[in-house]
């Protein structure tokens, strides 16, 4: 507001100046009538380059000795501070003069063109306007000083200094060609390399047959020794006899009987004729023992004829792969010789044809500066100047304020300060007020969020919360069977763990029916069963079977006046609240509990003070982390969720505990 209160009227006077270059430096167009049209990206650098000069110190000096300083600026001819200094000395005057001369001087290039706007912004518009005619002026008596140079002379003898060196290179190059018996270097190295790689790989090949056919006659040897010079062929031995029938008459003799022994009577003669039979040649066969043959050959070891062929042809083989593999050290020691020459070819050739590249790019470019400084010199003598002013500066009619502006920026920044500092804060901010916050940088869903933990919640939305939250839990299961054991785990004591606990067990125990068990690992269970109404005497609730009861004696579980709701009252000093105990022990503990209860509830102690919850997390179905809004830190929170998951743990989301809405829900949305 006070800037808008003392802002004074400007006004600006213009003038436009039209900036040719290059041939069209002296005003005409390509004055040899051989060289190329300019691109006018050339243009626009040179135009930038006659800015840089208007700008320049020495044209606002000679400006400021046409129009007085003291007119422009009155304030530099006052005495200062309210007068009781007195003014500037002439150089501290003129300093300041040129520092404010350059405040109220723009020079702006016209977009895609060759027209530069001068413009000088003064309270008087008279002023203004004789101040940019005398900068231009100015600028036109500078830039003749300093463009008068002569250059093609140096640039021509630079020209055939550099083609000297270019021929120079080129004999070189032609030299090195020929001494290397090079035709294409490229396709030589590549042919040399393809020729050593083939080389080697042939080698290797013919190493491998060698190295085998070494193994193959070793061992060729050592069987040839180890082989007997004849081999057992067969052996026989008999007590059959030739023209011994007495089995097959003995044989046919019984079948007769019993044929006519199935037809007649044993009286009948014939059949008592073959019982004779039957007799005489068994005792026939027990007469004496029939002898005994035996046959026994041996024949000449056929595997030590097979083995000397063998043998000897692959020591025929072994002599001529030792040739095959001297062969290849020769051509490979030949073709390694020849990719060394290559390469040291290649090194010389390389460092000759960069230099010849250079010495061209240089060629060309004094070639072209050359005949243009010719063209250039030769024009000057018929224009004297390459710029034309196109608008002259006149006295302007209006003039502008910045007051209006102030105003305006001022309220405009006001607000963008405040936005700013709000985004700063919350950037900034390490704990969380929303759920989403939670989903957005832990990558654990926000199953709950409770607005105060300091009472019992009793709210109805708190109680709508707790429902939602049962039917979440209950509706994901492990496998085939619903989750019945779950773990409250907390970074930090207090976050309203032991409430969002005990709302969860009620509305288990009397909303859903089920035998809720609420382990408190953090303390005797006191403070949980007076938040809960409990009574001391275990008749007030449901009874444990006979075969329960040593169970919950190891955790003192003591019903509550809440019909199928018990809470532990020694669980830290039983052996699931020990470190000591051993796994498998506090397995089977909480597996019997199973049996007994439906829902079993764990409150741990804080994740940074104890490891109790890091033991128990892969014994439990799932655990719920508990985080207290504009509390819990998100580094703490994600180093207790990393605790969990490197434990072995599941998580099945988050409770944000602790929301006090302090603004209206609708900005919270934009947090």
């Amino acid at each position: 507001m006070i800037a808008a209160t003392y802002a004074r009227t400007q006004y600006t006077a213009e003038s436009l100046i039209l900036m040719m270059v290059d041939r069209e430096h002296a005003g005409l167009q390509d004055v040899g009538g051989s060289l190329p049209s300019v691109l006018s990206i050339d243009g626009l650098k040179s135009v930038d380059s006659e800015i840089r000069i208007l700008e320049s110190r020495k044209v606002i000096e000679d400006t400021l000795q046409v129009v007085d300083p003291t007119v422009l600026f009155p304030e530099l001819g006052r005495p200062r501070l309210f007068g009781l200094l007195r003014s500037d000395d002439a150089q501290d005057r003129l300093e300041k003069a040129i520092d404010l001369f350059k405040r109220h001087l723009r020079v702006e290039q016209q977009s895609a063109s060759n027209i530069v706007r001068l413009s000088f912004s003064h309270e008087n518009p008279d002023v203004a306007a004789d101040t940019v005619n005398a900068i231009a002026d100015a600028y036109l008596k500078r830039r003749r000083a300093i463009f008068d140079i002569p250059r093609s002379p140096f640039l021509a003898s630079e020209l055939a200094r550099h083609s000297d060196q270019l021929k120079s290179i080129e004999e070189q190059i032609l030299r090195l060609k020929s001494e290397y018996e090079i035709v294409d270097l490229g396709q030589e190295i590549l042919l040399a390399a393809n020729q050593v790689d083939s080389i080697v790989q042939r080698r290797r090949q013919t190493q491998e047959r060698q190295a085998a056919l070494q193994a193959e006659v070793s061992t060729a040897r050592k069987r040839l020794a180890a082989l007997p010079e004849r081999v057992f062929d067969f052996k026989e031995q008999s007590n059959q006899t030739h023209n011994d029938d007495d089995r097959n008459v003995l044989l046919r003799l019984e079948l007769e009987r019993d044929r006519l022994a199935s037809q007649f009577l044993p009286d009948y003669p014939p059949l008592q004729e073959i019982e004779k039979k039957i007799k005489t040649v068994r005792q026939s066969m027990k007469g004496a023992e029939k002898p005994v043959f035996s046959t026994q050959r041996e024949v000449r070891n056929p595997t030590i004829a097979f083995l000397n062929n063998h043998l000897l042809t692959l020591e025929i083989e072994q002599d001529a792969v030792a040739r095959q593999l001297a062969e290849l050290d020769r051509q490979h020691a030949i073709a390694v010789e020849k990719v060394g020459r290559l390469r040291k070819a290649e090194t010389e050739l390389h460092d000759l044809e960069r230099t010849r590249g250079v010495l061209e790019g240089i060629y060309r470019d004094y070639a072209q500066r050359t005949e243009a400084a010719r063209a250039e010199e030769e024009a000057a003598k018929v224009r004297t100047s390459n710029v034309r002013v196109v608008q002259p500066g006149v006295a302007p009619a209006t003039g502008t304020s910045m007051g209006p502006s102030f105003i305006i920026a001022g309220l405009v920044g006001g607000i963008l300060l405040g936005a700013a500092a709000g985004v700063l804060a919350t950037w900034l901010r390490q704990v969380y007020i929303l759920p989403h916050e939670i989903e957005r940088d832990l990558g654990v869903p926000a199953i709950a969020s409770f607005a105060d933990t300091a009472g019992e919640l009793a709210s109805p939305g708190a109680q709508q919360e707790l429902i939602h939250l049962a039917a979440q839990l209950l509706d994901h299961g492990v496998g085939e069977r619903p989750m019945s054991l779950l773990q409250f785990v907390t970074a930090n004591e207090g976050d309203g763990e032991a409430v969002v606990a005990r709302g969860l067990a009620l509305e288990l125990a009397k909303g859903r029916g089920l035998r809720t068990l609420v382990i408190d690992l953090c303390g005797d269970g006191t403070g949980q069963l007076m938040a809960i109404n409990a009574s001391a005497d275990p008749a007030a609730g449901d009874a444990l079977a006979p075969s329960d009861a040593l169970l919950a004696a190891e955790l003192d579980a003591v019903p509550s006046t809440v019909p199928l709701l018990w809470v532990s009252k020694a669980a830290p000093d039983s052996a699931l609240g020990s470190l000591r105990t051993p796994i498998a022990q506090s397995r089977q503990m909480l597996e019997r509990l199973r049996q007994r209860f439906d829902m079993i509830l764990i409150l741990s102690p804080p994740i940074g003070s104890s490891h109790l919850a890091r033991r128990l997390s892969p014994m439990a179905d799932a655990n719920i982390l508990i985080a207290r809004a504009e509390h819990t830190r998100a580094p703490v929170a994600a180093r207790m969720r990393d605790s969990i998951l490197a434990s072995g743990g599941d998580i099945v989301g988050l409770v944000l505990t602790g929301r006090h809405f302090h603004i209206p829900q609708v900005i919270y949305r934009w947090l």
